[in-house]
C-alpha cells in the first residue's frame, strides 16, 4: 500500500509538473538593436484554467524588465500572482538577444528607444494571439521597463511603432520609471496609467515623474501617482543594492519646447532641433552638466506589500472589470 501511495503520489506530480508545462509559452517578435533587427522573446504565463488548449479568451499584462534584467524575486514573482488572479502574464527579455545582461552602468547597451519599442511590438503579437482579449492587455514595468509602461501610452511613439487601428494598451502600471523625456502638451491615448514612485528614490528621482504626472493630466491623461514614504529604487526587488559606477540620470530631465526641439533642463542645453534631429556634440554637454554616477536601491517591505496589493486592485478594475 505504502509502495502504491507513492507511485500514486509521484504520477501525481508528474501530471502537475505537465500542466505547469503546458501553462507557459515561449512566443517572439522582431525589435531593434542600434539598428538592426533582432527577435525578441516573451515568455507568457498562462492562467491555470485557461491554459493555451483551453477554450477561454483572457486578458494579459506584459511585464517589462529593469536595467538589471528579469528576476525572480520581481518580474517572475508577478507573473504568477497575475497567472494566479487569471490574467496571463507576459514576460519580455529584452537583454538575452542583444546579448546584455544589464544597462545599469551603461544604458546606452540597449537603447531607451529600443527598449520602447519592444513594449509596443509585443503588443502587436499578442493582439494577433486568438487566447488574449486584444482589448484587455495591459503593460506594467520597472525602472527602465517602467519608462517603456509609460511611453507605450504616448501617441506620438504608438504612430511611429506603425500599431494597428484601434490596438492600444487597456492601462499602464509603472513602477519607478525614469521621466527623464517629457513631450510639450503630451497627448495619451486615454487609458489609465498607475505610477508607483518611491519617496525616497535617488536613481530615478520622484519629483520629474510627479511633475510630468501634472502635465499628462492637464492634457486629458488619465493619471494616478501614488508614492511610498521612505522607499527607495526598486522597494519591490530584491535585497539592497548600491553601485558606484550606476549611471545616474535622476538630475537630467529632457524637456521638448512648443517649437518641437528638446532642452535638457538642468544644463539648458538644446540636444535637438525642432525637426527632431540631434544637435552636434550637445548631448554629451547636457549629459556632463546632469549625469552622475552611483545608484541604489533594494527591497522595502512595507512599499513591496503595500505595492502589490495595490497593483492587484487596478489589474482587477482595468483588465478583470472588478469594482
Amino acid at each position: 500500500m505504502i509502495r502504491r501511495g507513492a507511485l500514486a503520489a509521484l504520477a501525481l506530480l508528474a501530471t502537475a509538473g505537465a500542466a505547469e508545462a503546458q501553462q507557459r509559452q515561449t512566443i517572439d517578435f522582431e525589435g531593434r538593436q542600434k539598428g538592426q533587427p533582432v527577435r525578441v522573446p516573451a515568455e507568457i504565463y498562462w492562467p491555470a484554467a485557461q491554459g493555451p488548449a483551453s477554450e477561454g479568451i483572457v486578458p494579459a499584462m506584459v511585464i517589462h524588465h529593469g536595467s538589471g534584467g528579469i528576476s525572480d524575486q520581481r518580474e517572475l514573482r508577478y507573473a504568477r500572482e497575475l497567472a494566479a488572479m487569471g490574467v496571463a502574464a507576459v514576460v519580455i527579455d529584452s537583454f538575452r538577444p542583444r546579448g546584455v545582461t544589464s544597462t545599469v552602468e551603461d544604458q546606452s547597451a540597449v537603447s531607451g528607444p529600443d527598449f520602447n519599442r519592444d513594449a509596443l511590438a509585443v503588443l502587436i503579437a499578442l493582439g494577433a494571439n486568438s487566447r488574449i482579449n486584444r482589448n484587455r492587455v495591459g503593460i506594467m514595468g520597472f525602472s527602465k521597463g517602467g519608462t517603456s509602461a509609460l511611453m507605450a501610452a504616448h501617441l506620438n511613439l504608438l504612430a511611429a511603432t506603425g500599431l494597428p487601428p484601434g490596438l492600444r494598451y487597456a492601462l499602464h502600471v509603472p513602477f519607478y520609471p525614469s521621466c527623464a523625456t517629457q513631450y510639450y502638451r503630451p497627448r495619451t491615448t486615454g487609458q489609465p496609467i498607475y505610477m508607483l514612485l518611491g519617496g525616497a528614490d535617488t536613481y530615478v528621482g520622484v519629483e520629474p515623474c510627479t511633475t510630468y504626472a501634472e502635465a499628462l493630466r492637464a492634457n486629458g491623461a488619465r493619471i494616478e501617482v501614488k508614492v511610498y514614504p521612505g522607499a527607495g529604487h526598486g522597494f519591490d526587488g530584491g535585497r539592497a543594492y548600491a553601485n558606484r559606477r550606476g549611471e545616474n540620470y535622476s538630475q537630467c530631465v529632457f524637456q521638448q519646447q512648443s517649437d518641437g526641439s528638446f532642452v535638457e533642463r538642468k544644463s539648458g542645453v538644446a540636444t535637438h532641433t525642432a525637426d527632431g534631429k540631434p544637435v552636434q556634440g550637445a548631448m554629451a554637454k547636457a549629459l556632463a552638466a546632469c549625469r552622475t554616477l552611483g545608484v541604489s536601491g533594494g527591497l522595502q517591505e512595507a512599499a513591496a506589500t503595500q505595492s502589490l496589493v495595490d497593483m492587484k486592485s487596478y489589474v482587477r478594475r482595468g483588465l478583470l472589470g472588478g469594482g
